[in-house]
């Protein structure tokens, strides 16, 4: 089970919906100051929140630490890098073999776009077939671990 500390903002029902406390990954400027962290800024104005299960009844503003079961980052990276790049390789192959350098071009950007209406797809089409984190117990806001 993957852990990470998170702060609950609002409840809804049995959905607890939260903010990750994660600690930043730069120790030095706690993300003030590099590249990353102002394009973090730029599309993630606010910070996000996320539905979690909650099981154990916690309640807004409390410190909780999240679960999600093995594999799933695993499964999600492989399914959306993985089939991103097989479908642009293929489509810039398949594009060179008929049509030459714009037929690659064209072919690549071809496989990406399909590679994301397929993934669009799949996210809807198995919405209630996803893992859902839960919170596993009330806790500190202090890391995040794999146990």
């Amino acid at each position: 089970m993957i852990e990470s500390p998170a702060r609950i903002r609002r409840i809804d029902g049995d959905t607890a919906w939260v903010v990750s406390e994660a600690p930043s990954s730069c120790g030095v400027c706690a993300g003030k100051g590099c590249g990353s962290s102002i394009f973090a800024r730029f599309w993630h104005a606010d910070e996000a929140e996320f539905p979690v299960s909650n099981p154990i009844g916690a309640t807004t503003g409390e410190a909780v630490v999240i679960g999600l079961p093995d594999g799933v980052l695993l499964h999600a990276a492989l399914a959306s890098y993985g089939l991103a790049l097989l479908l642009l390789l293929t489509g810039a192959a398949v594009g060179a073999y008929f049509f030459g350098e714009p037929g690659a071009i064209g072919g690549g950007l071809s496989g990406l776009l399909l590679a994301g209406l397929l993934l669009k797809f799949k996210s809807g089409s198995q919405a209630n077939q996803r893992p859902v984190p839960v919170i596993l117990r009330q806790g500190t806001t202090s890391g995040c671990k794999k146990t």
